[in-house]
């Protein structure tokens, strides 16, 4: 019988790991890296909240109740390539398009909501704020609001 060591494994050696197949990859280390590489951008990355809006500053202001109205946000373009783009809802919300803003309306009315609020940033082209705004008067019994900025102190 051949003397064998208890503490050896299969081929002879001592320490216990064995040697992958050919064929098998030892992942351990690129599992290892991922997650460094995960932290490191967790950690150097900076969270950015809602992107500011500029819009234009009231002359004459008259404010209403924001929670209780649907909101229409207009984004300008960020390049001269892009076009500008319609928000369903305070800057958060899901971005849509002209056909989609009377059906969005007229689901707040059904819910009682009879005031809407346009916010629209100042480099938005005007035509484009009044087919949004006439999309939504083509909904029976609305009022509409502009968003405006604070009114400038003189």
């Amino acid at each position: 019988m051949a003397n064998r060591n208890l503490f050896s494994d299969a081929t002879g050696s001592i320490g216990g790991r064995r040697k992958p197949p050919d064929g098998e990859f030892d992942i351990t280390p690129m599992i290892d890296v991922t997650f460094l590489l995960l932290i490191f951008f967790m950690v150097s990355s900076t969270m950015q909240g809602e992107p500011d809006i500029d819009i234009p500053p009231a002359q004459h202001s008259l404010g209403i109740d924001a929670a209780g109205a649907a909101v229409v946000t207009i984004l300008a373009p960020a390049n001269s390539s892009e076009s500008s783009q319609i928000i369903l809802g305070d800057v958060k919300g899901q971005a849509g398009n002209l056909n989609e803003v009377k059906q969005y309306i007229e689901s707040h009315v059904r819910e009682g909501r009879l005031q809407v609020v346009i916010k629209a940033e100042g480099d938005v082209p005007h035509g484009l704020v009044e087919d949004v705004a006439r999309q939504i008067k083509s909904v029976e019994g609305v009022e509409i609001f502009m968003g405006v900025g604070d009114k400038p102190v003189e």
